[in-house]
């Protein structure tokens, strides 16, 4: 899933790294878009046909339409084609893997009302001129998915983070839930903020940890559905704590698109904990994670992304 993965269990077996391992290897073939014959790659390549498709991605189109509608459509998987055509074709680990669509026209952001699953045959299809891409709610429902078996097989609690996008399920070490450090997106090597959480799942959406350069343009992965090219956002990330990693994903992505002069309203009437930084670096949150940051809300400005880039 081209990220850094951290699987802890608390008094698991001694099986229980290996077996979370080979479940994220799983998934991944899964339900990435690089990788050939992959329940993904079928579906974007087989022209409007009925495709078999494991029951993990039954799971996941559902979840897929779930964050959908809980996103009011700012989470939105057909973006595809237009994360295509703004450059990002080659997967970030491995410039060899590439994302190829069939021949013709394709539609991009057109939400997840014309894809059609059907969970008794196990099979999904889509328009044929539809491609999707789970993104990071892939992650977070993979984390979810695998911190909870690791508990149903007998760990007191675990912590899965895949990228960031982090779920906990059962116990944690301490009493008051499980220590996460936010990373403060200008300076990587500060935490920005420190959450305790018992339960649950904690992502971050960022213009920064994906970005390319075409024809002398920084760009970045973050298609805005409303208007099918990279977001104008001027904030640069948002963490979300939320009942599970991949609503957290979602709603970090609906955050992040909103700008700063909407993402806490966002997060208030999605009922979230939430915490922005914007391109100067200035800190919003939620009342419940102020008492959680490292520094001050009204931290001193920064030089924006834009001069960082120049630099």
């Amino acid at each position: 899933m081209a990220s850094s993965v951290v699987i802890i269990t608390l008094d698991g077996p001694a099986s229980a790294g290996r077996d979370a391992r080979l479940r994220l290897i799983e998934l991944e073939a899964l339900w990435s878009r690089f990788a050939p014959g992959s329940d993904i790659d079928r579906l974007n390549t087989a022209a409007g046909s009925p495709v078999p498709v494991s029951r993990s991605t039954i799971t996941l189109l559902q979840t897929m339409v779930a964050a959908a509608n809980a996103t009011g459509g700012r989470y939105d998987p057909t973006v595809l084609p237009a994360l295509l055509e703004a450059g990002y074709r080659a997967s970030i680990d491995d410039a060899d893997r590439i994302t190829t669509l069939p021949s013709g026209p394709h539609r991009s952001c057109v939400g997840m009302s014309e894809v059609h699953i059907d969970g008794d045959a196990s099979t999904v299809t889509l328009p044929p001129d539809v491609a999707i891409d789970p993104g990071g709610i892939g992650k977070g429902l993979a984390a979810d998915l695998v911190a909870e078996q690791l508990v149903l097989d007998g760990a007191a609690g675990a912590l899965v983070s895949i990228g960031g996008d982090l779920a906990v399920a059962g116990e944690s070490p301490q009493g008051h839930g499980w220590e996460v450090e936010v990373e403060d997106p200008h300076r990587p090597v500060d935490a920005l903020a420190h959450l305790a959480v018992p339960a649950g799942g904690v992502a971050t959406s960022s213009t920064i940890s994906r970005r390319w350069c075409v024809d002398g343009t920084i760009t970045h992965h973050v298609i805005d559905p409303r208007t099918g090219v990279a977001s104008t956002t001027d904030l640069v990330a948002v963490t979300v704590v939320a009942p599970r990693a991949w609503l957290a994903e979602a709603h970090a992505t609906g955050a992040l698109l909103g700008g700063r002069g909407q993402v806490l309203e966002y997060a208030r009437e999605h009922r979230l904990e939430a915490l922005a930084v914007d391109v100067e670096g200035r800190v919003l949150t939620t009342d419940g994670l102020e008492p959680t940051l490292t520094r001050p809300i009204l931290s001193r400005p920064i030089p924006s992304l834009r001069e960082e880039v120049r630099s």
